[in-house]
């Protein structure tokens, strides 16, 4: 390869043509490894005005650079943000869902609550009205509504509320969970102690097992047949042939058959050591061992056995020994 050697030579004025400072120019000469030589001139502004352009390119590049290197920082801060909002809010769309879960519970609470009080209302054993679990489960429900509600935008959350909302879901699901669990608690004491109470009020012989009127109180009397005294283990019930014979509490039949004087009978036994006995029927409708409910049909009135005409002989047994019926029976 030739060698090039450089030199710069400033060229000097004519001593016949003076001219001023601004009209300087600088040579360049080029001189070849062969002996060839060349000259570039160039007058001493455009080399200003090239170091100019020069700098200013630089200086345009290092604002580009500053400026793209500020871009990239920011995108990637931005792209964090984001990635945290869109975390952010999927974890208030999981807690909304699991509110609106608790809110359903809630429901579920309201409605054994209800179906509680129902049966104690109907054993006689509550009066109507409000009571404080109801209230609180009701009011438990409008907060797990509006908790539901509560972050939810028509469009996406914003970021900057993203924190706030979720704290807020949080604290407000955490207090539910409470809520819930003491009222789950509450609720099932209630209903052990309610199911305790129903299943011995239904065992109480408290309706009259047959329309119609009494005949015979329980007590000393002259028997109609025999025309002597004789103590009345029960009551009669006077009523048509035929007539629906009702179970006066739930139990379970222990007898269904034929007893001498009392001719076709049935027993049923209702527990806490209570028993009633059904006598002088047509026809039953029960066997032994089957389980009857309070108002079940179990059997018709007739003249079976020792009696004068259609009725029924109805006793009430407490651990043993007979009571009076109408100790239990509604006036």
């Amino acid at each position: 390869m030739p060698l090039t050697r450089f030199f710069v030579k400033e060229r000097k004025p004519s001593a016949k043509r003076p001219t001023s400072s601004r009209e300087r120019r600088l040579s360049l000469l080029l001189v070849y490894s062969h002996g060839k030589t060349h000259t570039l001139s160039f007058s001493l502004g455009t080399l200003l005005s090239i170091m100019a352009a020069v700098c200013v390119s630089l200086a345009a590049l290092g604002i580009f650079v500053n400026s793209y290197m500020e871009t990239a920082k920011q995108n990637e801060e931005l792209n964090y943000l984001h990635d945290v909002a869109g975390t952010q809010e999927k974890q208030i769309q999981e807690l909304q869902q699991h509110i609106l879960e608790m809110a359903q519970r809630l429901r579920q609470t309201e409605l054994a609550e209800s179906e509680t009080r129902s049966m104690l209302i109907e054993e006689g054993l509550l009066q109507e009205g409000t009571s404080e679990l109801a209230a609180v489960v009701a009011a438990r429900q409008v907060m797990a509504a509006t908790t539901s509600r509560s972050g939810r935008h028509a469009g996406r959350i914003p970021v900057r509320d993203m924190a706030s909302v979720l704290d807020s879901l949080e604290r407000l699901a955490l207090e539910l969970d409470c809520e819930i669990g003491s009222l789950q608690d509450c609720l099932n004491d209630l209903r052990e102690e309610a199911d305790k109470a129903v299943a011995y009020a239904r065992a109480q012989p408290n309706i009259w097992p047959v329309h119609g009127s009494l005949t015979s109180p329980y007590g000393w009397r002259r028997h109609p047949i025999t025309g002597r005294q004789q103590f009345h283990e029960g009551i009669d019930i006077g009523a048509q042939y035929r007539a629906p014979i009702r179970a006066a509490a739930d139990g379970t039949v222990k007898f269904a058959g034929y007893k001498s004087g009392y001719g076709r009978t049935i027993i049923i036994s209702h527990g806490y050591g209570l028993e009633t006995l059904y006598s002088h029927c047509s026809s039953m409708a029960v066997t032994a061992g089957q389980k009857v409910r309070r108002s079940d049909t179990i059997g018709y009135v007739g003249t079976s056995g020792i009696a004068t005409g259609p009725h029924l002989h109805y006793e009430v047994c407490k651990d043993g020994k007979n009571q009076d019926p109408l100790g239990y029976l509604p006036d």
